[in-house]
């Protein structure tokens, strides 16, 4: 019994340490390495290079599989274009498992001095982070020095002899202890070395051993799936691409097993180093026959995960059709559907941020709060959608209804950050405290609340119909609200003069308020390029406060 418990601390030891591993590594570089990521969908075979060189340093292909769900899910990369980073993402993991079962348990003692005297001299620094790697390749070398000592006298347990003897009769009842062994540590590399090193103790033999890396192999593709079980269709995609690759692996080397550990005694592989130099084969043969047919398991993982319905992701796009973008004016009318959406969303803020001027309901603050991720979804959406339009059959009209979506698509989300914005200053310097503002100040603020949605009504109206009557008044509400701003601010500097306590409690706050709101109006009034009239051009819209309003990206080359 302590013999078990003791092989148990070595394992929970390596899960650790492969743990402790892959997170200084994601601190350490983890912008770096989505940069990588994001250059290496270029063409497959950067892709390959690209996955087997992030996971050989994060030593997870779950985590790569991740951040590359996270590049499909944002339109960033199309699926067919990331599935060769994950069969390098398997490559990686197996080299990594390669080079790990070396044995190097001298160096431990000296990895995990040097590791946690880094880590203790600056925690957030760079050193701190390298230390943290250091530490986590230390306890992994211990870890794996620890199971080859303990595992030693299992060699003469009549039982434990007998448990590995029925597993290496059923390839299929290892297969699934490999797998549920990858599931309970979370980790395919942290399976795979243990099997190793039990092999190399002569614990277990090949029949044992090679089922056992499937199992493994197979546990891999299923800890992602689950990762990714609540993320988006496009992200899931991705994750299911990488479970058909080794499901369709393991189907191809089942059958083979018998044979497998003679091929690869040809090859020079002893008992001990077999299942590891198997898995290396395992993913080397997959990525190299796979990678071919990326489009086809693409296309059908979208088949069986098609984008979710409107009442299955209100937040979603909703009429960004992909067909369309063949037929330039109706996929500038689909965009502009969408950007109507965000107006509405915006609008939906507005209203909620008023209850948290009178109120101090933090939990009504929060949902509210939550909006902006909509916001920020259909933003990115529609950008990306525009990009995708065909650029060279735009004519002149075209090209400037293409101007006019992506400005106010800009403005309209950098309103809804300036609105959360105001939340989370709301949230931390008024209801966290139980401040009120003064009865005079809360009317003062709805009013111009009420005013910027009168304003993005007026503005979403210009927008969808180019209407130069709504031009000239929304010229008209952007100089109302601007006065009235400003005399509301002085209002409330008389009120502090008067030493009044709500007043001065939330002075900061206030002015705070009354300065984003200002800046909101100036991006919802703000006129986009290819609109009608001079309204863009007229000195007087300048004074009433639109200064620093982001300009529409440049439109897709037709080249």
């Amino acid at each position: 019994m302590q013999i078990l418990l003791s092989l148990m601390s070595g394992v929970a030891l390596l899960i650790w340490g492969a743990h402790v591993t892959r997170h200084g590594m994601l601190e350490l570089l983890g912008p770096r390495l989505r940069l990588v990521l994001a250059a290496g969908t270029a063409s497959p075979a950067r892709g390959f290079l690209a996955g087997l060189g992030v996971t050989a340093l994060i030593q997870s292909s779950s985590a790569t599989a991740l951040m590359t769900s996270a590049f499909v899910a944002g339109g960033l990369v199309s699926l067919p274009a990331a599935l060769p980073i994950v069969l390098g993402a398997d490559v990686g993991t197996s080299l990594m498992a390669r080079l790990l079962t070396v044995d190097i348990s001298w160096l431990s003692p000296l990895l995990l001095v040097i590791g946690i005297a880094l880590r203790l001299s600056g925690k957030a620094s760079l050193r701190g982070q390298a230390g943290e790697v250091i530490v986590g390749l230390g306890l992994i070398t211990l870890a794996l020095q620890l199971i080859r000592l303990y595992a030693a006298p299992l060699l003469h347990a009549e039982i434990v002899r007998a448990i590995f003897t029925s597993l290496g009769n059923d390839a299929l009842l290892a297969l699934v202890i490999g797998a549920f062994v990858t599931l309970l540590a979370y980790s395919s590399l942290a399976a795979v070395l243990l099997t190793a090193t039990l092999a190399m103790g002569g614990v277990i033999g090949p029949a044992t051993a090679l089922p056992l890396v499937l199992g493994a192999n197979l546990g891999s593709g299923l800890i992602a799936c689950l990762a990714n079980s609540g993320s988006s269709p496009a992200a899931r995609r991705v994750s299911l691409a990488n479970l058909i690759f080794r499901f369709a692996g393991i189907l191809a080397f089942l059958p083979l097993l018998d044979a497998i550990p003679w091929l690869l005694a040809r090859l020079g592989s002893s008992a001990g180093t077999m299942a590891i130099d198997f898995h290396m084969a395992f993913n080397l043969t997959l990525a190299a026959t796979l990678i071919w047919f990326v489009n086809p398991v693409a296309a059908l993982c979208t088949r069986w995960l098609p984008d979710a319905h409107d009442d299955a992701a209100p937040g979603g796009a909703r009429y960004l059709s992909q067909g369309d973008l063949r037929h330039p004016s109706v996929a500038l009318g689909n965009a502009t559907r969408e950007v109507v959406r965000i107006g509405d969303v915006i609008e939906e803020m507005l209203d909620g941020m008023k209850l948290s001027i009178v109120g101090n309901d933090r939990a009504a603050n929060a949902r509210c709060r939550a909006l902006d991720d909509r916001i920020d979804d259909l933003y990115s959406s529609v950008k990306m959608y525009l990009t995708d339009v065909d650029a060279g059959s735009l004519d002149g009209e075209d090209a400037e209804r293409w101007d006019a979506i992506m400005l106010v698509n800009i403005n309209l989300e950098y309103a809804g950050d300036i609105v959360e914005r105001i939340l989370v200053d709301l949230d931390q310097r008024k209801l966290t405290r139980n401040y009120c503002f003064s009865a005079e100040g809360s009317a003062e603020l709805l009013e111009l609340c009420d005013m910027l949605v009168a304003n993005l009504r007026t503005r979403m109206s210009l927008f969808v119909a180019n209407d130069r009557a709504a031009s000239a008044l929304l010229l008209e509400c952007a100089g109302d609200f601007q006065a009235r701003a400003e005399r509301f601010t002085a209002r409330h500097i008389a009120r502090v003069a008067q030493r009044r306590t709500a007043s001065v409690e939330t002075s900061a706050l206030h002015l705070d308020t009354l300065r984003e709101l200002s800046q909101m109006n100036a991006l919802l009034c703000a006129a986009p390029a290819g609109m009608p009239g001079a309204l863009r051009e007229d000195p007087s819209f300048l004074a009433a406060g639109n200064h620093g309003t982001p300009h529409a990206s440049p439109r897709p080359s037709s080249t």
